[in-house]
């Protein structure tokens, strides 16, 4: 996923991609997009790869999926008041958000003055989700 800040302005894509296929298949994308690199191609991976839809549902549980909607809706400006505004704990909301972030889901912004505040975004409008049956 290709995501940037500029000029303190969020760039937007319009949906993330998200697909259930099984480990060969995705195995053989990969393989296929090594050997386009290694051509000089020039890439852009804006999708998240999951071998079954339980490993899906174990990451994108429905408090996930509110935080990612109180993220995008009411952009706090820190993990904390992001917490707050969900009426959970901070330190649950702070692993989900790690997580999130591991797969490219959410983008972490680190402001270190006065003191370290860490503010998620997230840069996206919709998430499309593909299950190969």
């Amino acid at each position: 996923m290709v995501i940037g800040i500029k000029a303190d302005k969020e760039i937007t894509v319009n949906s993330i991609r998200i697909e259930v296929k099984p480990f060969e298949e995705s195995m053989n994308e990969t393989i296929d997009v090594v050997r386009r690199i290694e051509k000089g191609e020039k890439i852009k991976l804006n999708k998240i790869v999951f071998n079954n839809v339980e490993t899906l549902r174990s990451i994108l549980t429905t408090e996930r999926v509110k935080v990612l909607h109180c993220i995008k809706e009411k952009k706090p400006s820190s993990i904390y008041k992001l917490a707050k505004m969900l009426d959970r704990n901070w330190g649950i909301v702070a692993k989900d958000v790690e997580l999130l972030s591991n797969l490219g889901i959410v983008k972490l912004e680190k402001r270190e003055k006065p003191k370290e505040v860490i503010r998620p975004i997230v840069n996206f409008n919709k998430m499309d989700i593909n299950v190969t049956i």
